[in-house]
């Protein structure tokens, strides 16, 4: 018997996972690749309700500034300009309007994504931990993550297929949107609440990106093995790991 969804992965997949508004090729690939999804989604979820109950019990601001600072370095400038930009370059001239949606929601990312750096830089300043996001520049903190999954894939999509971006999206925006939805039912903090809150509904936006592309792109074996391969990348355990930002802890760390 397979053992049961956290109730969060339950509720994500009821809502925004299984309904459909295609039917075909694209959906029965998805939802295939969704039952290798399952474990990681359900550990990742757990994993954060535990820390973020533990950052809740945590006396102190340190934890609300590790926070900031990996948001701002996963999704600030270094990651939504230098990293997501370049996603825009994976759709060829020649394809551009075979794929002109993907172009539209991929632009649109790159401005949520500078958005969201933007809102951990605000918990930084009204909290009074800086002065000026200028000085986030000098710390390492907040210029540097380790996410494969992310940093430096982006940049390779566009030798790789035009739709293999939309791995990404599905597999990773999904730990995105959970690991905030765990962690608001945890922290009370106002600043950090209002950032996640901000942020929640377009980290849904971005996985529901890459489930309509899968949905309706990936409609052949061709389309659909860039895609899978971007999805045996980012499975392998060294290739994603849960931001600090979202709740994510070193092993052997309180709530880790």
């Amino acid at each position: 018997m397979p053992r049961p969804n956290h109730p969060l992965v339950q509720e994500f997949l009821d809502a925004w996972v299984y309904p459909v508004g295609f039917s075909g090729a694209g959906v029965e690939f998805r939802l295939r690749m969704t039952e290798r999804f399952l474990p990681i989604w359900n550990g990742a979820t757990a994993r954060t309700v535990k820390s973020s109950a533990a950052d809740q019990q945590t006396p102190g601001d340190e934890w609300k500034i590790e926070r900031a600072l990996a948001g701002y370095a996963l999704e600030g400038p270094q990651m939504s300009i230098k990293q997501m930009a370049t996603q825009l370059l994976s759709v060829p001239m020649a394809m551009q309007e075979q794929y002109i949606d993907l172009q539209r929601m991929r632009a649109r990312q790159v401005w949520d994504e500078m958005k969201h750096g933007q809102l951990n830089a605000d918990v930084l300043l009204r909290g009074g931990w800086i002065k000026s996001e200028d000085e986030l520049m000098e710390d390492v903190r907040a210029n540097a993550q380790d996410n494969l999954a992310y940093f430096g894939l982006t940049s390779m999509f566009l030798h790789i297929h035009p739709l293999a971006r939309a791995a990404q999206n599905y597999f990773v925006e999904a730990i995105a949107y959970l690991g905030i939805t765990a962690a608001l039912q945890a922290i009370d903090d106002p600043l950090i609440r209002h950032q996640m809150r901000s942020q929640q509904l377009e980290e849904l936006m971005h996985f529901m990106e890459g489930k309509y592309q899968i949905d309706a792109y990936a409609l052949r074996a061709e389309d659909q093995k860039p895609i899978e391969e971007a999805f045996d990348f980012l499975l392998k355990p060294w290739a994603t790991r849960m931001s600090v930002a979202f709740g994510g802890r070193e092993r052997g760390a309180p709530g880790g």
